[in-house]
């Protein structure tokens, strides 16, 4: 299926993914490109495309490509995103959900936060999603800067490891929310 143009307007093929307009983009030179700001984009939820308006693969995101952006409260990432840069989504203070599209070979999400594929580094967790508690698992061995960066509700964090294990993680500045959670620990699992 294809797009068509009539009159200067892209009419969408049946079946085509709406994606956000406004994004700021930078080609890298090689048919690919990355996300370098929000630009004049005012959707509450960020489509990322796998291709740019200019028909380059979308395959990265910019530290702190959408740092503070207020408007945002939902963000969906392609598969075609191999790199998503330090800070690029922090600071998001009405973030509440990040999706991962699950063909994407380098990051995931785990019930709206995301994730390093094989999940050892907690990149983001959105500021204001939804609940209290979180469970974090023994295999989480890295906590991005400021991934619980004023988080609005969370009051708990399970953790399937030990404390021993839980003092090993490599905790990034910022990080306050988790610091002053309270914390569970199920050395052999829960």
């Amino acid at each position: 299926e294809t797009d068509a143009e009539t009159d200067g307007e892209t009419v969408l093929a049946a079946g085509t993914e709406i994606i956000s307009e406004g994004i700021m983009y930078t080609s890298n030179g090689d048919g690919t490109c990355k996300i370098v700001g929000i630009g004049d984009c005012t959707d509450a939820c960020v489509v990322i495309p796998e291709y740019a308006p200019s028909g380059e693969r979308v395959v990265s995101v910019d530290s702190g490509a959408f740092f503070g952006c207020s408007t945002v409260t939902a963000i969906q990432i392609p598969a075609s995103v191999t790199k998503i840069g330090a800070l690029a989504f922090s600071a998001c203070k009405n973030l509440m959900y990040i999706s991962v599209n699950a063909q994407n070979p380098h990051y995931r999400d785990v019930d709206g936060i995301l994730y390093s594929k094989d999940t050892s580094t907690l990149i983001l967790y959105p500021p204001m999603r939804a609940g209290s508690e979180l469970t974090i698992y023994a295999g989480t061995s890295e906590i991005a800067e400021m991934a619980f960066y004023n988080c609005a509700y969370l009051r708990a964090v399970y953790y399937t490891g030990s404390p021993e294990q839980w003092e090993a993680i490599a905790i990034g500045s910022k990080n306050y929310s988790l610091i002053a959670a309270a914390k569970v620990f199920y050395a052999n699992g829960k």
